[in-house]
């Protein structure tokens, strides 16, 4: 008799259940490569969020705060001067311009009387180098409160002389006067009176005032 033949062994192909388990398993890896063996990229991370528009528009530490005043007799950036001669209605719109510029608001810093104190006799050492004519005795004082510096001088007051005096003979800035309270600072001489607010270095505002 003849030996029966030997049937091969066939390898059977693993059950659809465990296949399904082992592509589970790899996907729930998260090191497992994805087909082809390129890694799959990472989901984008969100966009980080714009800044608010609003903060664009918020003022700088060294901004002074803005705030509503009344009509102006002469346009923002020109000092005028108001003459003599300038239609009553001009010349009220100059007074009441004037009192507003040194008219304190709840946001206005409160007056350092210590900055006050030192910068008064500075002043008045500056205007005696720098006036033109006779100056007066105690040429500087505070008033409105001290609110308000006032320079008087003989001759030369411009639109310039109150920064001028404060920022290059008083080694001060118009920034230090409104931190410190000041609203305004103004040179008086015989014949006219320039108002320099702090809040704004662009608004200045002179008119007639002789000296009586």
């Amino acid at each position: 008799m003849q030996p029966a033949p030997v049937r091969p062994r066939v390898l059977r192909a693993a059950p659809p259940v465990l296949a399904l388990g082992l592509a589970a398993l790899a996907c729930d890896d998260p090191r497992a490569p994805a087909p082809g063996g390129a890694s799959t990229p990472p989901t984008a991370s969100a966009a980080p969020a714009a800044p608010a528009a609003s903060a664009a528009a918020t003022p700088t530490a060294t901004e002074a705060p803005k705030r509503e005043m009344p009509p102006r007799p002469v346009p923002l950036g020109s000092s005028g001067p108001i003459q003599p001669s300038a239609p009553p209605e001009q010349q009220m719109m100059a007074i009441q311009y004037t009192l507003a510029m040194v008219s304190p608001q709840p946001t206005d810093p409160l007056v350092d009387k210590a900055y006050l104190d030192a910068i008064v006799p500075k002043l008045a050492v500056a205007v005696r180098t720098a006036d033109k004519g006779k100056t007066p005795p105690d040429p500087v004082k505070a008033t409105k409160g001290n609110r308000k510096i006032e320079v008087d001088m003989g001759k030369g007051c411009t639109e310039r002389t109150p920064s001028n005096l404060i920022a290059q003979r008083a080694g001060s800035s118009l920034r230090e006067a409104y931190d410190a309270g000041i609203l305004v600072v103004s040179c008086h001489d015989s014949l006219w009176e320039c108002h320099q607010s702090t809040r704004d270095p662009s608004d200045v505002l002179c008119h007639a005032a002789p000296r009586r």
